[in-house]
C-alpha cells in the first residue's frame, strides 16, 4: 500500500498523465459538415517560378475538384494554403513550410445565446479558423519543389479524410 507522502508527491504527475489522456482530442471535429464549396487562396513566398506556382494551385484545384469540392469565389468558407520556402544554392540543406487553413464565419458562444433570447440576430461576427494543418521540412535544393508537392498531397488527403470523417454520405 502507497503512504500519505508517497502519494502527495505522486499526485501532480498522476493528474498530468490524466489530463494529456482526456486532452488529446481533434478540436476541428466535426467542422466541415456541409462543405461542399470553398473560396481559395495559395500564397507563394520564397520562390519566383510562377509555371511551378501555377501547376501547384491547379493540382490542389483538381484533388478537390476529384472529391467534388469546388472552388468558388464567395466569401466564406475560404481555404488559405501558404507555402514558404528557403531555397539556399549555398548551403546543402533548403526548408519549407506549408500550412493548409480553412476558416469561416462564427459568432462568440455567449452572443449567440443572447441574441437567440431577445430573438434578434447578432451583427459581431468574427473569422475563425475551423481546420488547420501544417508541414515544416528540410531538403535538398535538387528535391525541394518534389517534396513540396508530396506533402501537399499529404495534407490533402489528411483534409479529405477528415471531409468524410464529417460527411460520411459524401463517400457515395
Amino acid at each position: 500500500m502507497i503512504n500519505k507522502n508517497t502519494f502527495k508527491s505522486l499526485l501532480p504527475y498522476l493528474l498530468f498523465n490524466l489530463c494529456l489522456l482526456f486532452s488529446q482530442t481533434n478540436w476541428e471535429r466535426g467542422n466541415l459538415k456541409k462543405i461542399d464549396e470553398l473560396n481559395f487562396k495559395l500564397n507563394l513566398r520564397g520562390t519566383d517560378d510562377d509555371a511551378w506556382g501555377r501547376k501547384l494551385n491547379n493540382y490542389i484545384e483538381l484533388r478537390f475538384l476529384e472529391n467534388k469540392v469546388v472552388f468558388n469565389n464567395s466569401q466564406m468558407p475560404k481555404m488559405v494554403v501558404d507555402v514558404n520556402i528557403i531555397d539556399s544554392r549555398v548551403e546543402e540543406v533548403s526548408s519549407f513550410l506549408i500550412i493548409f487553413s480553412i476558416y469561416n464565419y462564427s459568432i462568440p458562444e455567449y452572443e449567440y445565446y443572447e441574441s437567440m433570447s431577445k430573438n434578434k440576430l447578432t451583427k459581431k461576427i468574427m473569422t475563425s479558423k475551423i481546420w488547420s494543418r501544417e508541414i515544416m521540412g528540410q531538403t535538398s535544393s535538387i528535391t525541394l519543389y518534389k517534396d513540396i508537392e508530396k506533402n501537399v498531397n499529404k495534407l490533402i488527403s489528411d483534409f479529405f479524410s477528415q471531409w468524410y470523417t464529417d460527411n460520411p454520405m459524401k463517400q457515395f
